[in-house]
């Protein structure tokens, strides 16, 4: 892993490379750290951004695992002084090549899914308009942990597409708390 991260990033996403490995191995072909660790630094709340692409889809019994154990390695905003938030996202290649809108995410995880993970309540994959938006980010923008960079690995998101992504994403927010800490 790239040591420009600060020493305490460095370690939680050494952590949760951990569970990855131990829980998907050999399907991993990279992981990209993207967001405020790597375009505008880290504030106090901020939470640690993860892409982790996999060539194959993970069984059920692999997701609730990595979900599980993720837990142990993150932490909700301001509860630990050693771990942040963790937002990982795993997608598998057969499902982003050929590019099609909208992509599938095999899992999410998110401190705002922890009450839902302790009670085993885990997301099936689902197709996400939002994902042509984080993968356009993570191609302009990321740190790759492990494999190619994001720009040879993952499929150019056409223009239509984004603005696609961004009108049905926000097109999701009818309360304020749909959108609180997204602004």
């Amino acid at each position: 892993m790239p040591s420009a991260l600060p020493p305490v990033v460095f370690h939680q996403l050494s952590l949760a490379s951990t569970v990855l490995d131990a829980e998907l191995g050999s399907a991993i072909v990279s992981m990209h750290v993207f967001g405020s660790a790597v375009d505008t630094g880290l504030q106090p709340s901020s939470d640690l951004d993860l892409l982790v692409t996999v060539d194959e889809a993970p069984s059920e019994s692999q997701r609730s695992a990595v979900l599980t154990q993720l837990l142990t390695v993150s932490a909700p905003p301001g509860a630990s002084a050693m771990l942040r938030p963790l937002e990982v996202t795993v997608l598998s290649l057969a499902h982003l090549k050929p590019w099609r809108y909208p992509a599938r995410r095999e899992l999410q995880f998110g401190e705002w899914l922890r009450h839902d993970l302790l009670a085993g309540v885990f997301e099936a994959p689902m197709r996400d308009p939002d994902l042509a938006i984080l993968i356009t980010k993570v191609r302009d923008s990321s740190i790759a942990l492990r494999g190619p960079e994001a720009s040879a690995l993952l499929p150019h998101v056409p223009q239509a597409d984004l603005g696609r992504a961004l009108l049905d994403t926000v097109g999701q927010w009818n309360q304020p708390e749909d959108w609180a800490g997204d602004e």
